[in-house]
């Protein structure tokens, strides 16, 4: 199916003629509409990858803004990061992600890194463990 943000972004008029919503990777808030903040799937989120872990990121700086509004309290740039893994067998897992920052509006990368051919069984075997340690912790952040 055609990729683009949910219908209740594209009913609310928060997405553009690409499907998706402009945000201002500062804070997350819609260009469109600035009392509205979106993130995950349905955001243009510039060199951040749609993924599960950039969402999370996404979120922890929208709960500072939030925050940060609503009690008129300090709050800190944004900062984002992503990191996604692939199993391709029992401890050997494989990982690409990076860290990223707002810059004019837009969210860009400041920072990659790719797991690289030739790693040592080892090392392949510590990405599969931080990805079940990932999982442990990205589950207890959303559902605790």
């Amino acid at each position: 199916p055609a990729q683009m943000a949910g219908k209740i972004a594209q009913d609310a008029d928060l997405a553009n003629e690409t499907g998706y919503c402009p945000i201002d990777g500062a804070d997350m808030k819609s260009t469109i509409d600035p009392a509205i903040y979106v993130l995950g799937d349905a955001a243009i989120a510039g060199a951040m990858p749609k993924s599960a872990f950039s969402a999370n990121s996404q979120a922890k700086v929208v709960a500072m803004a939030v925050r940060g509004e609503l009690t008129k309290a300090r709050t800190f740039p944004a900062r984002y990061a992503n990191t996604c893994w692939s199993v391709l067998a029992k401890d050997d897992t494989v990982k690409v992600g990076g860290r990223y920052q707002p810059k004019d509006g837009a969210i860009v990368e400041v920072e990659g890194f790719i797991s690289k051919t030739g790693e040592d069984a080892g090392l392949r075997a510590q990405t599969a463990e931080e990805n079940l340690g990932w999982y442990d912790g990205i589950t207890a952040d959303i559902f605790a």
